[in-house]
């Protein structure tokens, strides 16, 4: 057919739901699906990801110091945002989102390519010359602007430029943050200013891109469908850059009637997904959480004015996971001892979701560390 095979987007978010962990499967930590891509951190909110989806409701990850020997550690990888990755998948994370070509490096680098470019450097030069700079200066635990201030003084003035914020001049911003991970540098978890700090075993510096096809078929298990462009934006890049990644047995699909791609290897598993067990879950999911990162969101969520509320341009607030998909947004405040959870239901919760509600604030008072936890439901 010429729009490929046809699936809902309740197929879709059904699977996403499931493939992303939420169904409390896995047992421990490091069993848990998603890792290749990591959990984006928004003050702490990875913690919150992760512990939402593990089958004991009191356990309460931890994130190691870079310096240490923890399976949890913080990076800035994708997007040179912070995410929460296994230890042991740093070097292999290194190696595929190193760029493979200048085009490929100044997509990474977004703005800052032409900025780069305009001072006659070379975006993929810089990504060594100051990958190579933080590995050399940053041999101890760095506040962010110290570690700034000491690669600026080693590297050539054009990787470097005037920060209006800052007033004064200093390396790039996206590209010192996505030249830590090749660096082996990672952040101290919780720490305001951050404070950057080298691995305890650091690997070798990658010197050509290799490997970014296994993450790309990460994003397509959790996600099952996606435009080129859907998994460059996730990745950091540009559709370009990732289409020689693409799987072999990728296909045209429709969701809801609008064209997208999918594997034809999870195309029955999208067909025959378990869209009650995936309604049946209730869930406090984080901002940044695994299921909100996919640029599709009208698979999420249809209605546009839901779609703001949940993805604003500041202060993104927590998806309210129930009946299939989000039913609401939540934020929390700190009351001395006692962790306020406010939830904004879209539509009226049945008594078994909110129910199900106090549990899951539960996990959020454990992982903040709160004394107590009063949930607070708005209509």
């Amino acid at each position: 057919m010429p729009g490929g095979v046809a699936l809902t987007s309740e197929q879709v978010r059904s699977h996403r739901i499931l493939a992303t962990g939420l169904a409390r499967g896995s047992g421990s930590t490091d069993a848990l699906p998603g890792w290749d891509l990591g959990v984006q951190d928004r003050d702490g909110s990875a913690l919150i990801a992760v512990a939402a989806r593990l089958d004991d409701r009191s356990s309460v990850p931890s994130i190691d110091d870079p310096a240490g020997t923890g399976r949890l550690l913080m990076l800035w990888s994708l997007r040179g945002s912070p995410h929460l990755h296994r230890r042991a998948d740093a070097g292999g994370l290194a190696a595929a989102l190193w760029p493979a070509t200048d085009a490929d490096a100044a997509a990474r680098l977004s703005g800052d390519a032409g900025r780069l470019r305009a001072d006659g450097a070379d975006p993929q030069e810089a990504f060594r010359v100051v990958s190579d700079a933080m590995r050399s200066v940053i041999t101890a635990p760095m506040t962010k602007g110290v570690a700034s201030a000491a690669v600026t003084a080693v590297i050539p003035a054009r990787f470097a430029g005037f920060c209006r914020p800052c007033g004064s001049v200093h390396v790039r911003e996206l590209l010192f943050r996505l030249a830590a991970l090749p660096a082996a540098v990672g952040l101290l978890p919780g720490t305001k200013p951050v404070v950057l700090a080298p691995l305890s075993k650091p690997f070798r510096a990658p010197r050509q891109h290799r490997g970014l096809g296994s993450f790309v078929a990460g994003y397509y298990r959790l996600y099952g469908t996606g435009r080129a462009s859907d998994v460059g934006t996730h990745l950091g890049t540009s559709a370009a850059a990732i289409r020689a990644s693409l799987p072999d047995d990728l296909m045209p699909v429709t969701v809801d009637g609008v064209r997208t791609q999918a594997p034809a290897g999870i195309v029955d598993l999208l067909r025959g997904v378990d869209v009650g067990a995936a309604a049946s879950l209730v869930r406090l999911l984080p901002a940044g959480d695994p299921l909100l990162q996919p640029r599709d969101r009208a698979v999420l969520v249809s209605d546009r004015t839901a779609q703001q509320a949940l993805w604003p341009t500041l202060g993104p607030p927590g998806a309210v996971l129930a009946g299939g998909g989000p039913a609401g947004i939540w934020r929390t405040r700190l009351h001395g001892p006692t962790l306020a959870v406010t939830i904004s239901p879209w539509r009226r919760l049945t008594r078994t979701e909110r129910a199900e509600l106090e549990l899951e604030a539960e996990i959020v008072r454990a992982v903040r560390r709160a004394a107590q936890v009063r949930l607070v439901i708005d209509g």
